[in-house]
C-alpha cells in the first residue's frame, strides 16, 4: 500500500514538474546555462535553511507540549521526530554546503530532490491537524490554525527561488487543512476553507512571481557575465592583433594597467612609465617637427577641462622613427563627479596621415616631375598679384616642347615621362632659387620670375630655357633631340589679372610656334588681335548650323585611265554673316576645340549622303571625318543613321580619316574603322606620307584608298625626292591591293607623270574647282559630252594621262 501511494505521489509530481516547465517557466535558458541557475536556486533556499528549520522545530516543540496530555501522545511524539529527522537532514545539507564551495551547477534531480523534501515536510505538518484537530480544546485548535496558517506562508515564501517545490509544499499543507475543514462539522467550514484556498492561492502566485523576478536577474548576470566574457575576449584579441593601443591614468596622469604593446610603443621600462605623468613620457619623445608643441599642448588642455575628447593627432618617435596616434579617452569619475584618471585607445593612423600628406602634395605638384602643379602655380601668382605695386617685377614664362608627341608616340608612353622628367631637370638648372617651375599639363610648362630687373632679364632666362632645351639628351636608350618654344608676359607694375597674364603668356608662345617654334617671345598687344578672331570664330560658330551658313561644295575625282568621273569628294564650307567666308583651316581646328566638330561632322555626313543619293548609282561620295569624330563611340551608329536616312548605299560612300586619329587610342581606333568595314563603308587614309608611321597603320588595318598629300603633287615636276616618294606610295598601294588618288592635280603634266607611275586617280584644279551641289549634274553632263570644267575636258584629261 505505501508503494502504491509512493508510486502515485512520484507521478503526481512528475507531472505537475512537466506542466511547469510547459505553462510556470521561471526562465527560459539551454544548458549548462539552466544548470548554474538551478545551482543558485537552491543555495538560495540553503541560506535561509537554518531559519525556517528552526521555525519547524520550535513549532513542533509548541505542539508536543500543548499535547501533551492528549490521549495520542505517542503519535505526536512518533510525529515530532519525524519532523526532527527532516530538520536535521535540512541542517546537515545546510552545514555541509556552508563549508564546501557553492556547487556552480545542479541536475534537475536535485531540483526534484528539493522538491521531494519540501512535499515530505508538508505532509508531516498536514498530518498533525489531521490528527489532532477535530478532538481538540478550542484554544489548542487556535494554536494549530495558527501554526498551519504560519507554516504555509512561511514555507512558501522561503521555497520561492524553487517555485515547484514551493507550490508542492503550500498545496500539500493547505489542502491538508482544508480537509480538515471539509471533515470537521464545524460551524462556518466551508466559508474557513474557502479563505484557506484563497490565501493558498495568494502565496503560490507570490512564489511563482518571486521565482520569476529572480529568473529575470539569473538571466540578466549571465547575459552580463556573458557580455564580460566576449568584452574581455576582444579586448584581449584587440590587444594582441590590432595597431591600436589601449591606455588608462590615474587621478595624477601616471599609466595604470600597463600593456606590453603599450610599452614597446612608449619604448621604456614599465617601472618608468608608472611612474611619470603620461604628459611627460609623451612631450620626451615629441619629433622636432613644426606643430608638435602645439599638438601636446592640445592635448594638456583637453586633460584638464575633464570632457571627453575624440581623434586629436598626436606624432611620436622611437627609434628615429616617426609614427602618427589619434588619441580618443573619456575622464573616469567616481560617485562624487571627480575626475579620478582617464581611459582611452591609440590608434595608429600613420599610413592615413601619410596617405593625407601625399594628397596634400599631390594637391600642389606634380607627381611625374615634383615641379609645382597648375593649382600650386595659379595660387602662387595670384598671391604674387595681390601684393600690388608693392611686388618685385616679375613675368611668367609659357614654355611647350615643339616635337613631343612624335618622342610619346614613336618610343612610348615610358619614354615620354622619361623626356618630361629630364626638361624638368634641365628647367630647375637654368632658373633661379626664387623661380617657381611648373607643370601645367601634358609638355606644358611654366615658369614665375619674381624679381627680375628689366625685361631684357626676362628674355635673357627665356632664352637660356630655350639653348637649354635644344640640347640632345639620352632617354631609355636613345637620342632625342628637345626644341622648346618660349612665351613671355610682364607682369603690369600695379594689379593685373591672373587669367590675362596667362593669356598673354600664351598668345606670346603662339606666336613662337607660329614661326616654327623652338624660340621665345615677349608678349605685345597685337597679338591679342588672333585670340579675339578666334573667339569671335567661335562665337559665330556656335551658330552655324541653326542659321543655315554652312554648306558643302563637291570636287570631282576621274579615273585616269578612262577619263571618267568616279566620285567626289565633300568639302565643307562657311560662309558666316558676320565674318564672311572663313577657311576650314581656320574655323575647323575652333570646332574641335569648342566641342563643334560632332554635330557638325554629323551634319555634312548626313548632306554628303542625302547630295550623293540622287547621283547616277557608279558615283561614290568622300567625306572627310576630323579625328575627334571618328574616335567618337558613336561614330558607326552616325553613319548607318545618314545611311538609312538618305537611302545611299553604304559602299557608295568613303570616309577619310588621317593618322592622328590612331595617336590615342590605337586599338579603339582600328575597331571602329573595322565595323564601318564590316557595314559596307569605304575607308580611305588622306594626306598619306606626311605622317612618321603611316605604314604600320596600312599592316594593321587595310584600307580601300591612299591619297597622296598635294604637297608632294605640287612638286612632283621640281623636286625628285617627291617624285621617288610618289611613285613608292603607288607602288606600295598596288602591292597592297588599294586604291590611290592623287590630291592638288593642276597641271597636265603631273596628271602624265602620276598615269606613268601607275596612279588609279586624281582631283585637283585640272579636272574642276570644288562646286556646290546644284552645279553637280550639269558638270557631269559637261564631262560626259566632251567639255570640262574651267576649259579642261575628258579628252584632255586622257591625253595629259
Amino acid at each position: 500500500m505505501a508503494d502504491a501511494i509512493a508510486g502515485s505521489w512520484r507521478r503526481a509530481v512528475g507531472r505537475l514538474d512537466r506542466w511547469r516547465a510547459q505553462h510556470l517557466v521561471a526562465y527560459t535558458a539551454e544548458e549548462p546555462v539552466a544548470a548554474a541557475f538551478r545551482a543558485r536556486q537552491l543555495q538560495a533556499v540553503l541560506r535561509v535553511a537554518p531559519l525556517t528549520m528552526l521555525a519547524n522545530g520550535l513549532n513542533a516543540t509548541l505542539i508536543v507540549g500543548a499535547f501533551w496530555g492528549d490521549p495520542h501522545r505517542s503519535l505526536v511524539l512518533l510525529w515530532a521526530l519525524a519532523v526532527a529527522v527532516v530538520v536535521a537532514r535540512g541542517l546537515r545539507v545546510w552545514w555541509r554546503t556552508r563549508h564546501r564551495a557553492a556547487p556552480s551547477r545542479a541536475s534537475p534531480r536535485a531540483m526534484r530532490r528539493a522538491t521531494w523534501h519540501a512535499s515530505l515536510l508538508a505532509a508531516l505538518w498536514a498530518a498533525i491537524p489531521w490528527l489532532l484537530f477535530a478532538g481538540a480544546e478550542p484554544a489548542h485548535r487556535l494554536l494549530l490554525a495558527v501554526i498551519t496558517t504560519g507554516m504555509i506562508c512561511a514555507g512558501g515564501f522561503a521555497l520561492a527561488t524553487t517555485p515547484v517545490a514551493g507550490t508542492a509544499y503550500v498545496l500539500i499543507l493547505s489542502g491538508g487543512a482544508m480537509a480538515i475543514m471539509v471533515r470537521g462539522d464545524l460551524p462556518l467550514a466551508r466559508v474557513v476553507g474557502t479563505l484557506l484556498a484563497i490565501y493558498a492561492g495568494i502565496v503560490i502566485a507570490s512564489v511563482w512571481a518571486t521565482a520569476r523576478m529572480f529568473g529575470a536577474r539569473l538571466m540578466a548576470e549571465a547575459q552580463a557575465e556573458r557580455q564580460n566574457e566576449v568584452i574581455g575576449l576582444l579586448l584581449r584579441d584587440f590587444e594582441e592583433n590590432a595597431s591600436d593601443v589601449l591606455w588608462e591614468t590615474d587621478a595624477a596622469g601616471r599609466l595604470r594597467r600597463l600593456s606590453k604593446k603599450l610599452a614597446a610603443t612608449l619604448g621604456a621600462p614599465e617601472g618608468e612609465l608608472t611612474a611619470r605623468p603620461i604628459l611627460d613620457l609623451l612631450e620626451r619623445m615629441l619629433p622636432r617637427t613644426p606643430g608638435s608643441a602645439e599638438r601636446i599642448e592640445r592635448l594638456r588642455q583637453l586633460l584638464r577641462q575633464g570632457e571627453p575628447f575624440r581623434d586629436l593627432p598626436l606624432a611620436l618617435e622611437h627609434r628615429g622613427h616617426t609614427r602618427w596616434w589619434s588619441l580618443t579617452a573619456k575622464p573616469l569619475r567616481d560617485a562624487d563627479g571627480t575626475v579620478t584618471g582617464w581611459r582611452g585607445v591609440a590608434a595608429d593612423i600613420t599610413r592615413a596621415q601619410s596617405a593625407t600628406e601625399r594628397l596634400t602634395w599631390l594637391a600642389h605638384f606634380d607627381a611625374l616631375t615634383g615641379l609645382a602643379n597648375r593649382h600650386r602655380f595659379r595660387e602662387l601668382l595670384g598671391r604674387l598679384l595681390a601684393e600690388g605695386a608693392e611686388r618685385p617685377p616679375s613675368a611668367v614664362l609659357c614654355l611647350d616642347l615643339d616635337n613631343f608627341k612624335l618622342t610619346n608616340d614613336t618610343l612610348g608612353h615610358a619614354a615620354g615621362d622619361a623626356l618630361l622628367q629630364e626638361v624638368a631637370r634641365r628647367l630647375l638648372a637654368v632658373t633661379r632659387g626664387s623661380d617657381t617651375v611648373a607643370r601645367l599639363s601634358g609638355d606644358e610648362f611654366a615658369i614665375l620670375l619674381r624679381g627680375v630687373a628689366s625685361p631684357d632679364e626676362a628674355t635673357w632666362l627665356a632664352r637660356r630655357v630655350v639653348e637649354a632645351m635644344n640640347d640632345r639628351c639620352e632617354v631609355l636608350g636613345a637620342r632625342v633631340t628637345v626644341r622648346a618654344s618660349v612665351g613671355v608676359a610682364l607682369l603690369p607694375p600695379a594689379g593685373g589679372e591672373l587669367d590675362a597674364v596667362l593669356e598673354q603668356a600664351d598668345l606670346a608662345l603662339y606666336a613662337v610656334k607660329a614661326r616654327g617654334g623652338g624660340d621665345h617671345c615677349v608678349f605685345e598687344p597685337r597679338m591679342a588681335a588672333s585670340m579675339r578672331r578666334r573667339q569671335r570664330i567661335e562665337q559665330a560658330l556656335r551658330q552655324a548650323l541653326e542659321l543655315g551658313e554652312l554648306s558643302l561644295a563637291y570636287q570631282p575625282q576621274v579615273d585616269l585611265a578612262q577619263s571618267r568621273v568616279i566620285g567626289f569628294e565633300a568639302l565643307l564650307r562657311w560662309h558666316s554673316a558676320e565674318l564672311g567666308e572663313v577657311s576650314p583651316a581656320e574655323f575647323v581646328p575652333v570646332a574641335e576645340d569648342a566641342g563643334l566638330i560632332r554635330p557638325i561632322g554629323q551634319w555634312v555626313l548626313g548632306e554628303a549622303c542625302r547630295e550623293a543619293a540622287q547621283w547616277p548609282p557608279a558615283l561614290t561620295v568622300s567625306v572627310n571625318v576630323s579625328p575627334v569624330q571618328a574616335m567618337s563611340q558613336d561614330l558607326v551608329e552616325g553613319v548607318q543613321a545618314a545611311l538609312q536616312a538618305s537611302g545611299l548605299a553604304a559602299p557608295r560612300l568613303e570616309l577619310e580619316i588621317t593618322e592622328s586619329v590612331f595617336i590615342h587610342d590605337r586599338e579603339a581606333a582600328l575597331g571602329r574603322l573595322g565595323a564601318l568595314r564590316a557595314a559596307g563603308v569605304r575607308v580611305a587614309l588622306d594626306d598619306f606620307g606626311t605622317g612618321y608611321s603611316s605604314l604600320s597603320y596600312l599592316r594593321r588595318f587595310p584600307f580601300d584608298t591612299l591619297k597622296i598629300d598635294r604637297s608632294f603633287v605640287q612638286e612632283l615636276l621640281v623636286r625628285q625626292d617627291s617624285q621617288a616618294i610618289v611613285e613608292m606610295i603607288v607602288g606600295l598601294a598596288g602591292t597592297l591591293r588599294m586604291q590611290i588618288v592623287a590630291e592638288g592635280v593642276e597641271e597636265p603634266a603631273q596628271a602624265r607623270m602620276l598615269a606613268g607611275f601607275g596612279c588609279h586617280s586624281m582631283q585637283g584644279y585640272l579636272v574642276a574647282r570644288p562646286m556646290p551641289a546644284a552645279q553637280v549634274a550639269g558638270f557631269l553632263a559637261e564631262w560626259g559630252a566632251g567639255r570640262g570644267a574651267d576649259g579642261w575636258s575628258p579628252m584632255t584629261v586622257a591625253t595629259s594621262a
